[in-house]
């Protein structure tokens, strides 16, 4: 049947696509240079042409160049004498706070757009730029001055601990083996580490999020924790049972356990 035919090209030209784009884009498409954004452009038109035609072989030569195009740029943009010429040099918009119309002109930008720009930043005032530089990539890279940056440890002589990247050893209820292995963590241990928390291994399903810290800490975030992690797990056990006890339907009177004054009030 012809519509499945369609199908059938759109199919392997998407998976063509996806191939080569995995292949010669390596970073966001807001972040890659307008030749090769113009080159995936052309890429995208050839490849939609056999689903409109028969014509399937045609398009192996031009994707072949194409790709060929994506790797000579490549390679130019690495060699110091041609690079110059091929990248697009940084423009500044900003100066110690003052606005460089020049530079505003060159990059075809509007005040109001690189205001906005600056609000996006964090950034009202342009006295408090002290330089503002469109990349090449076209993001806007802001410099506020000494006065208006965050302070730093280094500004109070202080020196902090080092802070490393938790490793998750448990997402939406499943165990991260290879995460685990890195840390050295064995599945033993881990359940041991649970049990300590209250956790059993049926209880793992309802973890949305278990991390190791820094320091070794297993850091767990379950779904009904209403808390995120704020306290800790014995005390939001002991705090879940009292919001259950609360939420419990109330007996009614005549249910209710009155001692020895039972005895005198019943009929």
């Amino acid at each position: 049947m012809e519509w499945l035919k369609v199908i059938g090209l759109s199919i392997t030209m998407i998976s063509i696509g996806f191939i080569i784009l995995r292949v010669v884009a390596k970073r966001n498409f807001s972040e890659m240079s307008p030749f090769n954004v113009f080159l995936i452009l052309m890429l995208a038109n050839i490849l939609s042409e056999p689903i409109r035609t028969d014509h399937f072989a045609e398009l192996i030569l031009p994707t072949l160049v194409i790709l060929a195009a994506f790797f000579i740029y490549s390679y130019l943009l690495n060699t110091n004498r041609l690079s110059k010429g091929l990248k697009a040099k940084p423009i500044v918009l900003i100066r110690h706070g003052n606005i460089d119309e020049k530079g505003l002109s060159q990059a075809k930008m509007s005040v109001s757009e690189m205001l906005a720009e600056l609000r996006v930043k964090g950034f009202t005032r342009t006295q408090d730029v002290e330089f503002a530089i469109l990349e090449e990539t076209g993001r806007l890279s802001v410099i506020p001055t000494s006065t208006k940056r965050p302070i730093t440890p280094q500004d109070i002589s202080y020196v902090p601990g080092y802070e490393g990247i938790p490793v998750p050893v448990i997402i939406d209820g499943a165990i991260q083996y290879d995460n685990m292995a890195k840390v050295g963590l064995s599945p033993e241990q881990l359940s041991i580490r649970l049990g300590m928390q209250g956790i059993n291994q049926e209880m793992v399903k309802t973890i949305s999020l278990g991390t190791i810290d820094e320091r070794g800490n297993l850091i767990i975030d379950q779904i009904e924790d209403t808390n995120q992690g704020n306290v800790s797990q014995g005390q939001q056990s002991f705090l879940r049972k009292i919001q259950e006890d609360f939420q419990a339907e109330k007996k009614a009177p005549e249910d209710q356990d009155l001692g020895i004054v039972d005895d005198y009030i019943k009929p």
